[in-house]
C-alpha cells in the first residue's frame, strides 16, 4: 500500500519519474544508433541460419502512398459489453464492416453491412463459468462475430482489401485452458481459416491493423542482431557507450519504433513468431495457413506510435513483395489525415459503428428483469457497488 502523506508520495513520484527519464534516455539513444544504419543490408551481414524469420536486407524501407480512387476497401470492427450476475453472465456484442469507395472525383461512398448501427446479440452464460473462463468466452463471442461479419461481408461486397481491426488471428489470452471452452475456439479458428480461405482464393488483401500494440517481436530481432553487428559496423559501437540489452529488454516495439521510423517508413517483413512452437494459436492453424502470416510495422504520421500490421502471404515462408508493397501502401495513404492520429480512416468508422455503452446493457438487464422478476441468478455482484 503506496503510503499517500504528500512528502513520501513526492518522494515516490519522482523515483518513478527518474527511471522513465532515464530508460527514455536509453531508448532515444538506442534508436539514433540504429538509425544510422538504416541504408545498409545488414541482415546480409550475418549467418543467415540465425534469422530465418527476418524476410529483407534492411531494417526499414520507405513507402509510397497508393492512389485510392477507384478502390474498395472495408474494415470490420466489434464491440462489446459484458457483466457477470451471480447466476448469469450477460454480453452484448455488435459487429460491423464500413466499406469505403474511393470515387474518381474524389467523393468517398460509404456502405456498411450488415448494416448501419445494427442491434447487438445479446448472449447470456447460464454455466458456472470461473472469472477468467467467462472472460475468454466473451473475447472468442467477439471474435465469432467479428470474423462472420467479415466473411459474410466480403461474399456480398466484394473489396479490394478486407482490414481487421486487430490480429489476423487468435491471441494466446484467447486459447482456453478450460475444456468447457475449448470446442468454441476451435470453431473461432475454423472461422479464420475460412476467411484466409475465401481471401486468398478470391485476390483480396487481407491485414489487421493493430493500434497501440505491445508486442516486442521487432526488438527480439534487434536483441539477437546488435551482439553480432556491434563489432562489424563501427556506427553500432555507439551501443557499448550504455547498457544497450537493458534498454531493449525493457522496450516495446511501438516505443523504439516511433523513434527509428520516419513517417512513411515501414520495417523489414518478419514472420509471425520466431518459432511456431512458441504461439500455441499459430499450431492451432493448419500449417498451410500458418507458415503464411507475416508482420510489420508502418509509421504514417508524425506523432502517434507505428501501426502493426499483419498479412497473409501468397504461399508459406514466402514475403509476397507485391502483397507487402500494396498493403502498405494502401493502409499509409488512408492512415495519414491527421498528424497525430494514424489509423485507417476506414477503421475509424468501424469502430464507432461497433460501439456500445454501458447504458445498453443496463436497458437490457432491466427488460429481463421485467420478465423475470428479481431472482437470485440477476443479483448485481458486489463489485457492481464499488465493494
Amino acid at each position: 500500500m503506496v503510503d499517500l502523506r504528500p512528502w513520501v508520495l513526492d518522494s515516490h513520484i519522482s523515483r518513478i519519474a527518474s527511471e522513465i527519464q532515464e530508460l527514455e534516455l536509453g531508448r532515444g539513444k538506442l534508436a539514433e544508433t540504429f538509425r544510422r544504419v538504416k541504408e545498409k543490408d545488414i541482415f546480409e551481414m550475418v549467418d543467415r541460419g540465425g534469422f530465418l524469420d527476418v524476410f529483407e536486407k534492411r531494417l526499414s524501407c520507405p513507402v509510397i502512398p497508393a492512389k485510392l480512387e477507384g478502390l474498395r476497401v472495408a474494415a470490420v470492427d466489434g464491440g462489446m459489453i459484458s457483466r457477470t450476475f451471480h447466476g448469469v453472465d450477460l454480453m452484448l456484442i455488435r459487429a460491423v464492416a464500413a466499406i469505403f469507395t474511393y470515387e474518381s472525383e474524389g467523393g468517398v461512398q460509404v456502405e456498411y453491412f450488415p448494416k448501419e448501427y445494427p442491434p447487438p446479440a445479446i448472449v447470456s452464460n447460464l454455466e458456472p463459468l470461473s472469472r477468467s473462463d467467462f472472460e475468454v468466452s466473451s473475447s472468442l463471442e467477439r471474435l465469432m462475430a467479428e470474423i462472420k461479419v467479415a466473411i459474410d461481408c466480403q461474399e456480398r461486397h466484394p473489396v479490394d482489401i478486407l482490414i481487421l481491426d486487430g490480429a489476423i488471428l487468435p491471441l494466446a489470452s484467447d486459447r482456453p485452458s478450460s475444456t468447457s471452452l475449448f470446442k468454441k475456439y476451435e470453431n473461432v479458428i475454423k472461422l479464420f481459416e475460412k476467411l484466409y480461405k475465401i481471401t486468398s482464393d478470391n485476390g483480396i488483401l487481407l491485414a489487421g491493423v493493430v493500434k497501440d500494440s505491445r508486442s516486442t517481436r521487432f526488438v527480439q530481432v534487434l536483441s539477437r542482431l546488435a551482439p553480432i553487428l556491434i563489432n562489424k559496423i563501427e556506427e553500432l559501437k555507439n551501443l557499448l557507450t550504455f547498457d544497450y540489452r537493458r534498454v531493449i529488454q525493457r522496450s516495446r516495439d511501438t516505443e523504439f519504433l516511433y523513434r527509428f521510423l520516419d513517417v512513411g517508413e515501414r520495417t523489414t517483413v518478419l514472420k509471425y513468431v520466431e518459432s511456431y512452437d512458441k504461439y500455441p494459436p499459430l499450431k492451432d492453424l493448419r500449417e498451410e495457413w500458418a507458415e503464411r502470416l507475416n508482420i510489420f510495422y508502418l509509421k504514417p504520421v508524425e506523432l502517434d506510435t507505428p501501426l502493426r500490421i499483419e498479412y497473409l502471404s501468397e504461399a508459406p515462408n514466402t514475403l509476397s513483395p507485391k502483397i507487402v508493397q500494396r498493403i502498405s501502401s494502401l493502409i499509409y495513404s488512408l492512415s495519414r489525415h491527421h498528424a497525430e492520429f494514424g489509423l485507417p480512416s476506414v477503421q475509424v468508422e468501424a469502430h464507432y459503428q461497433a460501439k456500445l455503452l454501458e447504458t445498453d446493457l443496463d436497458f437490457i438487464y432491466d427488460q429481463i428483469i421485467e420478465k423475470t422478476g428479481m431472482s437470485v441468478s440477476l443479483m448485481k455482484i458486489r463489485k457492481a457497488y464499488g465493494l
